[in-house]
């Protein structure tokens, strides 16, 4: 069966599968529908928050992922040589946004840098920092993909949680990829005091870019030190529910878990119909605790590669899958 739900509909089967015995069914097809249009293979990309400051004030309520600093780039792309002799194809550079001034040359810049170095291909995440212009010129440098991360489409909710940040320019920023014909990424965080219908109307707006090939999907987590803090995590349950009717809403599109999640979170957002990216190896400046199924690698500075693939592949052969280095067919050309 092939869906093409209304508003209503998904609203209904949304909270409908809040009872586990339809949970079970809405699983199945969502599932189904995933290995229809995209297939059950994994595929492993890379990445890095924070490598560029970021000067939204006040903070995001839920941050604790910003930075004041530039990350080094002799010491990125010391990390990004050896993700690379991992055998990783693909890496984010993401993380933090100027919406005053902007980061066009200085992203431009590193890009260039990297493409002169590395065979890596690249996405990119710095919300709306950057022109029309620098959308297609980075284009034209042949960049996989670019985000706009809109958390939660709702306004009064993105108000509470963003008070320095700007929902209608992250919006035109999908637009701006739409028009530049580039494919886009978009990440939605969920817990933060949205209502079922605000979630679903976020995922018809989405539903509207025909260009968007990844949706990530993150449950809400209050960080110690943050205007949030005392809020509840997010259900995993909610994750696996909103996963299955984004996946029947965006059903040509991957829908991945994002910051927040878990290794523990990847069964359920599986068998929900997630698929198909994860995030294997990344970019950290926290010194990372020593854990089975994980190699750390010293950089440079207080940087590191931290390689969890043994980890999460061992979670994955228990539930018959594999993941795979080679990126989707779309993201080849």
């Amino acid at each position: 069966m092939d869906w093409d739900l209304t508003k209503t509909q998904a609203l209904e089967v949304l909270q409908n599968a809040r009872n586990p015995r339809s949970a079970y069914e809405l699983f199945a097809q969502a599932s189904e529908l995933r290995d229809r249009k995209l297939g059950k293979r994994l595929w492993w990309s890379s990445g890095s928050g924070g490598l560029f400051p970021c000067s939204v004030k006040p903070r995001c309520a839920y941050c604790s992922f910003h930075t004041e600093r530039m990350f080094p780039t002799d010491v990125l792309l010391n990390g990004l040589e050896l993700i690379e002799s991992l055998g990783v194809r693909q890496f984010h550079i993401s993380g933090g946004t100027d919406l005053d001034r902007g980061y066009d040359e200085p992203l431009l810049e590193l890009v260039r840098t990297i493409k002169a170095r590395s065979g890596l291909k690249l996405e990119i995440n710095l919300g709306p920092s950057f022109r029309r212009e620098t959308v297609l010129e980075l284009k034209n440098l042949g960049i996989d993909s670019i985000t706009s991360s809109l958390e939660c489409n709702a306004p009064r909710v993105f108000a509470a949680a963003k008070p320095g940040d700007n929902l209608e320019r992250r919006r035109q920023l999908l637009r701006f990829c739409e028009e530049a014909d580039v494919p886009s990424r978009s990440m939605m965080l969920i817990g933060l005091g949205e209502t079922d219908k605000e979630r679903i109307d976020h995922l018809f707006f989405l539903k509207q870019f025909k260009k968007l090939y990844q949706l990530r999907i993150s449950r809400f987590m209050p960080f110690p030190g943050t205007a949030y803090m005392d809020k509840y995590r997010c259900s995993p349950w909610e994750l696996a529910l909103t996963t299955a009717v984004a996946r029947l809403v965006l059903q040509e599109c991957e829908i991945c878990p994002a910051a927040g999640n878990g290794t523990d979170d990847i069964p359920l957002w599986y068998l929900a119909g997630g698929g198909n990216q994860l995030l294997g190896v990344s970019i950290t400046r926290k010194t990372p605790q020593p854990a089975p199924g994980t190699d750390v690698y010293h950089i440079g500075g207080d940087a590191y590669v931290v390689d969890k693939r043994q980890g999460i592949e061992k979670l994955l052969e228990g539930m018959g899958l594999e993941a795979t280095n080679e990126i989707p067919a779309q993201l080849r050309a």
